[in-house]
């Protein structure tokens, strides 16, 4: 798998390198066996291919990243999308989301500003891409939406936020993100009202955006009018099958879903995930 890299000396969990940098992991659950990449060779890599994009999320040591990435990956594999017709590869980006409980009002400083080299990154990488998906987790969000808020051209297909750790009404007309969703083709937000990381935790952690509830807990504050505003958005309520802050990366329900979003079917603005019997009926 290949890691983009924003970290400082690539893993550190609290300081923003200069620029991006990348290594290939020959298995990313292992993450001891590596080659660095340059930037001209990623981009011959990916030359021609779709490409997903995984942001994960804070409190995240390298380690913890590159297991996280390797699971994803293999839920892909195991959906069917990874392949000529879906994913033909697959990347990780490591942003320096802090290492402890306490720091997550630096991370989130740190998120802000991953976003402008996630950027710099993204228009890099379409023009030899056939397509870029973004997917994140919890934090990784305020990454991507950043990177994309002031973009002046479509930087993204599908971008994919899970369990969104931004306030639920970040997205809605006048607010910081809101022209962010002009850079993807889609948004999708994945959000479960069983979340307990967000029940206890995020109205204190991100006061600086006002004590709201996350987006990731129970979707945006007016979904009617933040649907209006945003034709290429979609509110997918995963609390049926979600109770574990990062449980998406282990449901197949989720990525039955995903799998829906690359087809490139129609969808509704609102669905709701439901539980995958086992053998998949």
């Amino acid at each position: 798998m290949i890691i983009a890299s924003c970290r400082h000396s690539f893993s550190s969990t609290r300081k923003l390198a200069k620029k991006v940098s990348f290594r290939e992991y020959a298995d990313a659950a292992d993450g001891t066996n590596y080659k660095p990449l340059t930037l001209d060779e990623v981009s011959t890599a990916i030359t021609g291919r779709r490409v997903c994009l995984l942001i994960h999320g804070f409190n995240t040591t390298l380690k913890s990243v590159l297991r996280a990435y390797a699971e994803l990956q293999e839920g892909v594999r195991q959906a069917g999308l990874l392949n000529s017709n879906g994913y033909e590869l697959v990347m990780g980006l490591a942003w320096p989301g802090w290492d402890s409980a306490p720091g997550y009002l630096p991370a989130r400083g740190s998120a802000n500003r991953a976003g402008l080299l996630l950027r710099k990154l993204l228009q890099q990488l379409q023009p030899a891409a056939a397509a870029i998906d973004v997917q994140t987790h919890s934090l990784g969000a305020r990454v991507a939406l950043s990177a994309l808020r002031a973009a002046k051209t479509e930087l993204v297909c599908n971008l994919l936020l899970s369990a969104p750790a931004v306030d639920r009404g970040i997205l809605a007309k006048g607010r910081m993100f809101h022209n962010s969703l002009k850079a993807c083709q889609r948004c999708l937000v994945y959000y479960s009202r069983r979340d307990k990381v967000f029940r206890h935790s995020f109205p204190l952690g991100d006061l600086a955006d006002g004590i709201q509830q996350a987006l990731g807990l129970a979707g945006p504050q007016n979904p009617k009018a933040v649907l209006r505003q945003h034709p290429n958005l979609y509110l997918v309520d995963a609390s049926t099958v979600i109770s574990d802050h990062s449980g998406y990366r282990h449901s197949a329900s989720y990525f039955a879903h995903w799998r829906r979003v690359l087809d490139g079917a129609p969808l509704p603005r609102q669905d709701s995930l439901v539980r995958e019997m086992p053998g998949g009926g």
